[in-house]
């Protein structure tokens, strides 16, 4: 069995189990857990389009919720959305490590990132949630000038503002 056939079982299984859905990186997250030989490239590769190879037995109710077909039945396309933020509160500083982590590893914007947040330099404008940097690799052929990334993270788009201040 090859790689990409260990995959799609994998995601068939997974979603064969989850009558609400999964969302594509929790998907991945899970192939990767229960696959961990097997690259992460490789997975987003191979599942990234599988509701159009497979469309008997994948598809996709809403953007970025991949459902199994034997739950299509009694699934609206216009209710197949996870709940709402707004119905639990959740505090902006648990996205901090989480972004800085998505950064680095998913996007690759970042060669290392980490969380600030709060008022860590007691300034209400002088503290980003969270901070990265772009360096070259020893490995680089070309390299290209440092970069700083600097992200602020607003739960709610009433403090745009003050986010882009």
């Amino acid at each position: 069995m090859t790689s990409k056939d260990q995959i799609i079982a994998k995601d068939l299984e997974i979603l064969a189990a989850a009558p609400a859905g999964v969302r594509y990186s929790n998907l991945v997250r899970a192939i990767h857990e229960a696959l961990p030989k097997i690259p992460m490239n490789t997975i987003h590769g191979t599942i990234w389009n599988l509701d159009a190879k497979l469309p008997e037995l994948i598809f996709k109710p809403a953007r970025g919720l991949w459902m199994h077909t034997k739950f299509r039945e009694g699934v609206p396309v216009e209710k197949a959305k996870t709940p709402s933020p707004e119905k639990e509160k959740v505090a902006e500083k648990e996205f901090y490590e989480p972004f800085a982590s998505w950064l680095v590893n998913e996007l690759e914007e970042c060669t290392k990132a980490i969380q600030v947040g709060g008022n860590a330099f007691k300034d209400k404008w002088g503290t980003p949630d969270v901070i990265g940097i772009r360096e070259p690799r020893k490995s680089d052929i070309i390299k290209f000038p440092t970069e700083i990334i600097s992200a602020e993270i607003k739960l709610d788009s009433a403090n745009l503002i003050t986010a882009f201040g």
